[in-house]
């Protein structure tokens, strides 16, 4: 997948429960890959998912949904490391930074 800066995504590690999100990460990239992030889950529901969010430059309704997704799905609340503040208003503004451990 081309890292295109008008556009958003979400990086996997194969080899662990971590998630890269970059970008403008809305519905279309929601639609996209929330069947691949949930088949990288279900492999995983008892390890502690890791999301950087360092990259992001924007996230939408659809971006919150992946992440609401993720915390119903495992085990233990998704730990979110280098939150930009937008974000992390964002999830506090929506009532949903409860679900999540905000590192740093």
């Amino acid at each position: 997948m081309k890292d295109d800066k008008n556009h958003g995504g979400v990086r996997i590690d194969p080899d662990r429960a971590h998630w890269t999100m970059w970008g403008e990460v809305d519905a279309a990239v929601q639609a996209r890959d929330s069947g691949r992030l949930a088949a990288h889950l279900r492999g995983r529901v008892d390890e502690t998912l890791t999301v950087d969010l360092e990259q992001v430059t924007f996230i939408d309704s659809g971006g919150l949904r992946l992440l609401y997704h993720a915390a119903e799905t495992t085990a233990s609340p998704p730990v979110l490391v280098r939150t930009p503040t937008k974000v992390r208003d964002l999830l506090r503004l929506t009532g949903v930074d409860t679900m999540f451990v905000l590192a740093d």
